[in-house]
């Protein structure tokens, strides 16, 4: 076969084209990288009549043999491997054309003859002449091609040229497939530096600023430790609270007071019925007259024995009148000291029924509080006594109450489909006048530190981890 340095240099042109075509035509046909290198090297050595023609791969800093027309790779530790491989790593070094030996032409190009080591080494070994050609894209090197011809002449700077061209549609077809066939891991970090490259460009400086800040704005969230607090709703008592209840059977009178009112100590809050003990006392005063005059009597009689018993019925009779007297005292309920009416609406009830026990009026202290929070069960075991926390409340989104946990209690409760634990929280500070038992809200208790994208995450990973706990049984 003729070599193509002896071609015409009217047709080089259109015939390197051609060439090219057909060469990228049949890597295109390859069904993977390796395939469609073989088949690189073979029409090259066919169409330029090289002896052999040997392409390397080059990735991560390292160089590896892919592909020969003539060469064994079973064994990449023989020797003539080893000297191909140094003048393609030669090549791919310095990101251009070498020649061995060289003309003119080339040699004027060449900055010194210590690139050519490896090439000369090569050279003694085989004979005749070689050239290797780095293959790249937009200045990143990824493989090389070395052709050798064991004849006497020299590969000439026209014949490089023709080379050049025809890898000029093969190279990045070739680099294509091979970043086709990398590992998911390699194509992201490949990715990630063709983005990185990118944004180097002066007019992304505005997608700099906006990516800089969202790096900043995530490495706060993922690394800077905040307070972290377990949260749930609340809602305020007062720290005390006492229910009064009917003290006998009877019928409510009067009414004063309704839920939200504010009581003094001692004032009425409610009347009962006092006729049936009215007609009680006038039944014993009736007895006890009797007594009295059976009693004188029997002392003008001398009668001992009728005197005793009379004066003994006397003082039962004296006995049940300070009792009705005590229930009528007792029939009207007041406020034992000052407070705030919580529950006991009786307006609407005047004259109905009670028994001895019923509870009529809940009454809660105004000048101290006390707060239940709600906390779900996968934040409980980190709640303890001690620990400070916030209240706000929904009447008043825009005031803040310091909080410590006094107790917890050790039972849960069903709460709209979850568990929760009732912690029982004191206010750091007296209660402002706007507090009021029966308020709700929502507090938020500072159990530790740690990054806010840890806290916020923590219910999903815990329910995770039990999913996959309960799945491995």
């Amino acid at each position: 076969m003729m070599p193509v340095s002896h071609a015409h240099p009217d047709t080089a042109p259109h015939d390197g084209a051609a060439a090219a075509l057909a060469l990228y035509a049949g890597v295109l046909a390859a069904a993977n990288l390796s395939s469609a290198a073989h088949r690189l090297v073979t029409q090259l050595a066919q169409d330029g009549g090289y002896e052999r023609v040997t392409m390397a791969l080059h990735e991560a800093g390292r160089t590896r043999l892919l592909a020969s027309s003539e060469l064994n790779m079973s064994n990449p530790q023989a020797e003539l491997a080893q000297l191909l491989l140094g003048a393609l790593q030669e090549a791919i070094e310095q990101g251009m054309t070498l020649s061995f030996p060289s003309d003119d032409a080339a040699a004027d190009e060449l900055p010194c003859d210590w690139i050519l080591l490896e090439h000369r080494r090569l050279q003694q070994h085989v004979g005749g002449a070689i050239a290797t050609f780095p293959m790249g894209i937009d200045g990143a090197v990824f493989g090389a091609v070395c052709v050798e011809r064991h004849a006497a002449e020299r590969i000439d700077a026209s014949e490089r040229r023709w080379i050049e061209q025809l890898l000029s549609l093969a190279g990045p077809a070739l680099r294509w497939m091979h970043f086709g066939e990398q590992a998911w891991h390699q194509r992201l970090r490949r990715a990630l530096a063709q983005t990185l490259a990118g944004l180097r460009q002066p007019q992304r400086r505005a997608t700099r600023l906006v990516l800089l800040a969202a790096t900043a704005a995530v490495a706060f969230v993922a690394l800077v430790p905040l307070d972290d607090a377990a949260s749930g709703r609340a809602r305020i008592e007062g720290a005390q609270q006492r229910v009064l209840s009917a003290p006998s059977d009877g019928f409510i009178k009067i009414a004063y007071v309704r839920p939200g009112d504010r009581v003094a100590a001692g004032a009425p809050l409610v009347d009962l019925i006092e006729e049936d003990l009215q007609l009680e006392s006038d039944r014993w005063r009736s007895q006890l007259a009797q007594h009295e005059n059976a009693y004188a009597a029997a002392m003008a009689k001398s009668d001992r024995v009728g005197a005793s018993t009379s004066f003994a019925r006397v003082n039962e009779a004296l006995a049940q009148l300070a009792l009705i007297e005590e229930q009528r005292t007792r029939g009207r309920i007041v406020a034992p000291f000052d407070a705030l009416v919580v529950q006991g609406d009786l307006s609407q009830s005047i004259g109905a029924p009670v028994r001895q026990g019923d509870a009529l009026v809940t009454l809660a202290t105004t000048d101290r509080y006390r707060v239940i929070v709600d906390i779900d069960e996968t934040d409980i075991v980190r709640v303890r006594p001690g620990q400070s926390g916030k209240l706000v409340v929904s009447s008043l989104p825009w005031e803040h109450h310091d909080l410590v946990v006094e107790r917890i209690t050790p039972l849960a409760k069903v709460v709209e489909g979850r568990n929760v634990f009732e912690v029982q929280a004191r206010l750091a500070q007296a209660a402002p006048g706007q507090l009021r038992p029966g308020l709700l809200g929502r507090a938020d208790l500072v159990v530790g530190r740690r990054p806010a994208l840890w806290a916020w995450s923590r219910h999903v990973l815990a329910r995770v981890q039990l999913a996959w706990w309960a799945w491995k049984g």
